[in-house]
């Protein structure tokens, strides 16, 4: 038809992005987080002092695979980046550990969570907290500027995890940590599952083999690398991960 203009359908990887973020946004505006979802948080090693200290609802937003601050050196941190913070939760306990002046840059790629986290930034003491809705494949965050990047339970979401590493790598200072809980899978996913096309916004569809996962983060250039912890989580398993940006890696 004369005078009509065609465009190109949204690629496999936009319609997942699209689709991820459409269904947290939901979330967090409905406020449809899993039911118990502090009680889960308390048993996966949350300190239950630490959510008491929280503004009112935060606990109830968690949604990850793990507590992933347990034991972090905070000690030199001046500026922090969490990537996928959801509705906030390791942002907000992070910012009340670190002092005032530090930073934490909470990175989302659901503009309606980053709401959740500027509602409950406005009423603790810490650390400033900075928004930024992103993908994290892509980040538009300067080299070598973080001390430290947290991650839980989004790395899994990611569609090429050497590319979302290589991003890490490039936004941590030499000597700076990435501390993430994530998800692996042990072996082939049920047939139901691997052809699910919705698998990727249930944090499925992208779960690798964890020597895929390590190899993943070693190509984009960590060689200091720990993954441990390994916790049953429905029909994957939960792992902590840790990694080193060596300091002659500029």
């Amino acid at each position: 038809m004369a005078g009509l203009e065609l465009t190109a359908p949204p690629s496999w990887e936009e319609q997942v992005k699209a689709q991820i973020r459409r269904r947290y946004d939901r979330m967090a505006a409905e406020d449809t987080f899993r039911p118990g979802a502090a009680e889960r948080a308390v048993s996966v090693g949350y300190p239950q002092n630490k959510l008491n200290n929280l503004p009112s609802g935060v606990a109830d937003t968690y949604s990850g695979c793990g507590y992933g601050l347990a034991g972090v050196d905070l000690a030199g941190v001046n500026l922090a980046v969490d990537l996928g913070c959801g509705a906030g939760l390791d942002t907000l306990l992070l910012a009340q550990d670190l002092p005032e002046d530090a930073k934490i840059i909470a990175i989302d790629l659901a503009s309606e969570m980053l709401l959740r986290v500027g509602e409950g930034a406005d009423l603790i003491k810490g650390a400033a907290i900075s928004l930024l809705a992103s993908d994290i494949e892509c980040l538009p965050l300067n080299n070598n500027i973080a001390d430290l990047v947290i991650a839980n339970a989004s790395l899994n979401l990611t569609i090429y995890k050497e590319v979302a590493f290589k991003e890490i790598i490039r936004i941590l200072r030499p000597g700076g940590r990435l501390v993430a809980r994530d998800l692996i899978r042990l072996g082939e996913l049920d047939v139901e599952l691997a052809q699910d096309p919705g698998a990727w916004n249930t944090s499925l569809g992208g779960v690798m083999l964890e020597n895929e996962l390590v190899d993943a983060a070693r190509q984009a250039g960590f060689d200091q690398l720990d993954i441990s912890e390994h916790t049953p989580f429905g029909p994957v398993t939960a792992v902590r991960l840790e990694a080193i940006k060596a300091k002659e890696n500029l």
